[in-house]
């Protein structure tokens, strides 16, 4: 939010608002012709839909804010303050240019892995492979102990479960909070299902006629379902390898490529596809 300060608003717009973000403060003058310079850098680098910072603008040639000024000790304008819990917590003075007032703007703003993060959390719930995605990108910028237990959450809601397993093997104790216990948890429950009766006795017919294309289409779904999805693909690259056209198996075997999404392993079995298309 960018606002101008005055008698009025400066309780809620300066005051209360710094106890729960930063708001930078710009002192401007109209007399002062590096402010007119300064002041649309300032607007463009904060932003208006900002959720982490607030501008607000005081003209110091109003004389119910100059004792702002004076008490802050300012000596020149155009001027920055970062004011965080109602007290200054950094001063830039004096003309800049744009790489000194991204430098100051950049302890109160978010880094890039950080707002990869919370773009994921708000994609989890209905979209874990677009999170899967931002989380990966997050975990190449900052390989933190936060990003690897959202990415194991997103790996789990795909399927992932040997990724799940790996993923959360990489969390020490002192991060093992509520949100681990609920992933281990559930990715307990996970590999009980990837293990169930019904696919054990599936296999074991399989065993007994390993040439069934229709044993192994059947058996590569349930694989898949079970989070088993390497011994799926492979299944079905074996079906269509005999029999392109049997079956459901290409229908199913790029179907789960598409859910796999950039999935190394989802690249490598395409590849194989590719190579028997063309």
């Amino acid at each position: 939010m960018i606002v101008d300060i005055n008698v009025q608003n400066f309780q809620q717009a300066l005051i209360q608002a710094s106890m729960s973000k930063t708001v930078v403060i710009y002192f401007h003058a109209q007399q002062v012709p590096e402010c007119q310079t300064l002041g649309p850098v300032v607007e463009r680098l904060v932003g208006a839909d900002n959720s982490h910072i607030d501008l607000a603008r005081v003209d110091v040639a109003d004389p119910q804010l100059q004792s702002l000024a004076v008490q802050l000790g300012l000596q020149a304008l155009p001027a920055l303050v970062a004011f965080k819990d109602a007290q200054p917590v950094d001063i830039l003075e004096g003309p800049q240019d744009e790489a000194a007032i991204k430098a100051f703007l950049q302890p109160y703003q978010p880094n890039e892995a950080a707002l990869l993060l919370e773009q994921a959390k708000q994609a989890l719930g209905q979209d874990p492979q677009a999170a899967y995605g931002l989380l990966q990108q997050a975990r190449a910028l900052e390989d933190s102990a936060a990003i690897r237990l959202y990415l194991a959450e997103a790996a789990l809601a795909l399927n992932k479960l040997e990724e799940t397993k790996q993923l959360l093997a990489t969390i020490g104790m002192a991060d093992q909070d509520s949100q681990y216990q609920h992933i281990l948890a559930r990715l307990e429950l996970a590999e009980e299902a990837a293990d169930s009766p019904e696919l054990r006795e599936l296999e074991q017919k399989l065993a007994e006629a390993p040439e069934s294309l229709e044993l192994k289409e059947e058996l590569a779904v349930l694989y898949f379902q079970a989070g088993r999805q390497e011994e799926a693909l492979q299944l079905l690259i074996e079906v269509l390898q005999q029999d392109l056209g049997f079956g459901d198996a290409k229908k199913r075997f790029l179907d789960m490529l598409t859910t796999m999404g950039a999935d190394p392993k989802a690249s490598r079995y395409r590849r194989k596809l590719y190579s028997m298309l063309y």
